[in-house]
């Protein structure tokens, strides 16, 4: 998770407090790597309808993970948005209509309602890009654009 990799998962924890909401797939990553989310509600598939979803994710999309899969079954059975990185992840949540972001939108977000000021948001992403998240080159010169005419 970038937010984690860059020392910002505070700001993450802040912006969404009693609002995240990871699958039990996901929570099985975030164990193995130590990454704790307290104020997470760990959410398990249990109607056949959601299973059958993760399937069909499973089966289509063999190049998502179990977490990126659990975590669409979840954002599509809630309601709720899927916060990926990751292109096919975010492809296929739009393809299936499951509202996504990035860490570049939760990034804005957290400058609009004045979390953290244009200036921290910039240091936070760089530090996400040195901490191994590939963001193009294109999207960190517009939101630098975006936050310049924020903050």
């Amino acid at each position: 998770m970038d937010f984690e990799r860059s020392g910002s998962l505070d700001v993450l924890q802040r912006l969404f407090r009693g609002r995240i909401l990871v699958s039990d797939f996901v929570e099985h990553e975030l164990n193995v790597t130590s990454i704790t989310l307290p104020d997470a509600e760990v959410i398990a598939l249990t109607s056949d309808e959601d299973w059958q979803f993760f399937i069909q994710l499973r089966e289509g999309r063999p190049g998502l993970g179990l977490g990126e899969t659990g975590a669409m079954a979840v954002a599509r059975c809630k309601g709720a948005t899927v916060l990926t990185n990751d292109s096919l992840a975010r492809n296929c949540a739009d393809e299936f209509g499951i509202p996504v972001s990035g860490a570049i939108g939760v990034l804005e977000y957290a400058i609009e309602i004045g979390e953290i000021t244009a200036k921290e948001g910039v240091r936070i992403l760089e530090d996400m890009i040195r901490a191994g998240a590939w963001i193009s080159e294109d999207l960190v010169a517009m939101f630098r654009q975006r936050v310049s005419e924020l903050g």
